[in-house]
């Protein structure tokens, strides 16, 4: 799940969340504006605001599930050996992405994310082609 790190320091903003649109592959950033114009809860759609992002760290995890199960099938069919490998072969291998992502918007606002896998692939999708549209020069 997409989730904000930090980085906008203003007192006034109080950022509650980031999270990605349900129908596009635009991202939120939802925040409370205890100063602005519009006092209250307020959303901003990054795409529309953004200049720059650069992905500060990628890391991938790999987590092993045993299976209790299979461990004592193997230990009863095979003693303490088969054991440990019915538990190794009837488990799962679960493997995680996260990405960091360093951005900037028009507005001067800069801060960090934390990105699934899914969810950076829709960010690069969105914001390259966001970047491109709001960083043009009309000459």
């Amino acid at each position: 799940m997409a989730k904000y790190l930090g980085g906008i320091n203003n007192p006034d903003i109080d950022v509650v969340d980031l999270s990605k649109c349900f129908l596009s592959v635009d991202f939120d950033l939802q925040f409370y504006d205890y100063n602005g114009e519009s006092f209250g809860s307020q959303t901003m759609s990054i795409g529309d605001h953004i200049i720059r992002y650069e992905e500060i760290t990628s890391e991938k995890n790999r987590s092993s599930d045993y299976s209790l199960t299979w461990g004592l099938a193997g230990y009863l069919a095979g003693g303490p050996l088969w054991g440990i490998v019915g538990a190794k072969l009837g488990g799962s291998s679960k493997e995680t992405e996260n990405h960091i992502v360093f951005c900037e918007l028009d507005n001067g606002w800069q801060f960090a994310v934390q990105l699934d896998k899914d969810e950076f692939k829709a960010w690069k999708l969105c914001m390259d082609t966001s970047i491109k549209y709001n960083t043009q020069t009309d000459e």
